[in-house]
């Protein structure tokens, strides 16, 4: 296989895990607040089961002040990990669909394209029971969002420097 042939392969690819990955986003968006909820409650009872010993064991009440303290943190960390994909996806379709291939150009846009889907899906929220937008949200999306193109951009640039030298 060529390299146009791979270059064209791997756009593919690209294109449609950012596709899958948008389209995850909104799924997870269209649960309604008790599935959305519940979903985080389970993640956060994994994490707790792993690092607080005796988790189960303890009083329902002290159960329940773990799950709370620990939800907030698994939401927003959810939040800034799939814009953080998002974008990095979205960076590297973009530096190989783009004539020039600029690094900070599909940075950029990848960065933008994430933090505007962001908006999008918080106003999408609005039409969601039990859910509702948050600005704070676009933010923590936004900030994930821009560090995954710049790990993006660094993985590629190593990469680059690697294979010159």
């Amino acid at each position: 296989m060529g390299t146009q042939s791979r270059r064209n392969l791997l756009r593919g690819v690209l294109f449609v895990a950012a596709l899958v990955i948008a389209a995850l986003i909104y799924y997870f968006s269209s649960q309604d607040g008790n599935e959305s909820s519940e979903l985080s409650r389970g993640v956060s009872r994994f994490i707790l089961r792993l690092f607080v010993p005796g988790y189960d064991d303890l009083p329902r009440r002290e159960q329940y002040a773990h799950l709370k303290a620990l939800g907030l943190y698994v939401r927003k960390c959810a939040h800034f990990t799939e814009y953080a994909v998002f974008a990095a996806v979205l960076e590297n379709y973009l530096r190989l669909r783009l004539p020039s291939g600029s690094v900070k150009l599909s940075a950029t846009l990848g960065w933008l394209i994430a933090t505007l889907y962001a908006g999008t899906d918080e106003l999408h929220q609005m039409f969601v029971a039990g859910r509702g937008p948050a600005l704070l949200d676009v933010g923590i999306d936004s900030a994930g969002a821009l560090t995954g193109v710049l790990i993006a951009a660094a993985v590629l640039s190593a990469h680059l420097k690697r294979k010159k030298g």
